[in-house]
């Protein structure tokens, strides 16, 4: 008995040593700051010119919450006129049997894994998700490297800190599962509720970062 507890315990240290190094071993999410690095100043709104761009992304709007639509127009705008980035929704509201079709690729279908929720645990099932992409010389361009309007910082973290300051959660931040081209709001409200049948108001907002007030109307 003495000995199955010495060993008993070694196991559990063992396993615990494991856990703590793989913890610690991770890739952590890249740097990304919660504030644009750019002043309201240095943005030249011109909506005719982003309406354009918005209407590229009309499909993704549909059956999205109020707020999660305003906010995703603004993003796709302020990323045109302040970054001088082209971004484009690929998706938005998404049904359960197309969200089992997507967690079915790299699975049981042909294709890479892109997503570990299947119908009723992604937000986009809810109206409250966005997918997008960046769009250089009239293709899709998904290089986290790539900085097409030359700040020096990366076009991805630049549309990143944007879709934060906008109020979104950002899939880039998720050191699990990073998901680059994902926004979300939860509102408050965790996927278990949202399955249960739990939904924001129709009025139900998230807070603005102080530096976009001026640009968002």
């Amino acid at each position: 008995m003495k000995w199955t507890g010495v060993l008993t315990f070694a196991m559990v240290a063992f396993l615990v040593g494991i856990f703590l190094a793989y913890s610690f071993s991770r890739p952590g999410p890249m740097p990304w700051v919660d504030e644009p690095s750019f002043e309201a100043g240095m943005c030249n709104r011109a909506p005719q010119a982003e309406q354009p761009i918005v209407e590229r992304s009309e499909r993704a709007f549909s059956n999205l919450h109020p707020h999660v639509r305003e906010r995703s127009e603004t993003f796709v705008r302020l990323a045109y006129s302040c970054l001088g980035l082209e971004v484009r929704l690929t998706s938005g509201y998404r049904s359960e049997d197309e969200q089992n079709a997507l967690y079915a690729q790299g699975r049981s279908e042909p294709g890479q894994i892109v997503t570990n929720a299947k119908a009723g645990q992604s937000y986009h099932n809810y109206g409250l998700a966005v997918d997008f992409v960046i769009i250089h010389d009239n293709r899709a361009d998904y290089d986290l490297s790539s900085d097409h309007n030359r700040s020096g910082v990366p076009d991805w973290q630049e549309l990143g800190e944007l879709g934060k300051a906008l109020g979104f959660e950002w899939g880039g931040d998720w050191r699990n599962f990073p998901d680059y081209p994902h926004l979300q709001m939860d509102f408050g409200l965790s996927i278990r509720q949202l399955a249960a049948g739990k939904r924001p108001g129709e009025q139900a907002t998230m807070p603005l970062a102080d530096v976009l007030k001026p640009l968002v109307d």
